[in-house]
């Protein structure tokens, strides 16, 4: 009796072929969907070169140049990828090594911020945060570009 039960519930060889072929298929077609949409790293450089950048415009205009550049924005080239995609990463479940990357990438905007701040208030040079603002902005569309390839490889690997 009790290997009829599991007789009944266990696959034959097709069928176990036929569900690994399936889960391949349906992986390989997440994978070209987790890619971001092409704007979609062009939008998040230029928002970090608006934090950065509104700085040097006018006191008065820095607020405004973060709460757009560094919320309003982001989330808008959030919510605009997943309608594109139909896919929402979870950007913070990412492997270690895209991890490490992103690490990277925060003290080097850190640091960016506070050499440009340090040469726009403390030496009084104007252009400072927006030449800041320009480096961080490509280093934001190389590395988001970078993290698309990782996730895509690490879909299609099933990790």
């Amino acid at each position: 009796m009790e290997t009829n039960r599991q007789a009944a519930g266990r696959p034959d060889a097709t069928a176990a072929a036929e569900a690994l072929d399936s889960i391949s298929d349906v992986r390989e077609r997440i994978a070209t969907r987790v890619v971001s949409p092409w704007w979609y790293h062009l939008g998040l450089g230029l928002s970090v070169l608006l934090v950065f950048g509104s700085i040097d415009l006018d006191r008065d205009f820095a607020p405004f140049g973060v709460i757009v550049g560094g919320v309003l924005l982001p989330t808008a080239l959030v919510w605009a990828a997943k309608r594109a995609t139909g896919v929402a990463i979870d950007r913070s479940a990412a492997p270690l090594g895209v991890r490490h990357v992103n690490g990277f990438y925060l003290i080097a905007l850190v640091v960016l911020g506070g050499l440009g701040l340090w040469a726009r208030l403390g030496l009084d040079l104007l252009g400072a945060m927006t030449a800041a603002g320009v480096v961080a902005a490509v280093l934001t569309v190389v590395i988001g570009l970078r993290t698309d390839r990782a996730w895509r490889a690490g879909v299609q690997a099933g990790r």
